[in-house]
């Protein structure tokens, strides 16, 4: 006796008792989708979070800036130490310093704009640590913090 496995209801009465299925109609099947390559990471679309709309503020006048007519003056320095090994070995170059002279007269939030040499930016910012200024004054001769900026010439000899 001869057997034929066919899933379906008709192929269990084909194998028994020998009937016929009745022809199946063709379908089609749906395309895969395009998977990428293996080993091909694709990087997913990047998600943008957009922030709620802010409630409309009232507008506020901007913080007034009182007008200076007396400039920040030095009225006490010592200039940086020329590193040894940077003057054996001939580094020179110009630091600049960028930093408030505050209400008090002493340097704040002092920054290095630009140096040839971390040594010689820690000489300056070092140096500045002692500086004294005659603060900024407004017109009604108050103190005013100011900002600054101050170049250092390292020239070895």
């Amino acid at each position: 006796m001869k057997f034929a496995f066919l899933w379906g209801g008709f192929g269990l009465c084909m194998a028994l008792a020998g009937c016929t299925a009745p022809p199946r109609d063709v379908v089609e099947i749906a395309q895969p989708a395009q998977m990428p390559a293996p080993g091909v990471v694709s990087e997913p679309p990047p998600i943008v979070i957009s922030a709620p709309p802010a409630e409309a503020a009232p507008p506020q006048a901007p913080a007034a800036t009182p007008a200076i007519v007396k400039p920040a003056a030095i009225r006490h320095r010592r200039l940086p130490d020329y590193p040894t090994a940077l003057a054996d070995e001939g580094v020179e170059g110009q630091v600049i310093a960028v930093f408030y002279v505050g209400e008090s007269g002493t340097p704040e939030g002092v920054r290095i704009e630009r140096s040839p040499h971390p040594l010689l930016s820690k000489a300056v910012t070092d140096a500045l640590k002692g500086w004294r200024f005659d603060p900024a004054r407004s017109a009604d001769g108050r103190a005013v913090r100011t900002l600054m900026r101050l170049p250092f010439h390292f020239k070895a000899e």
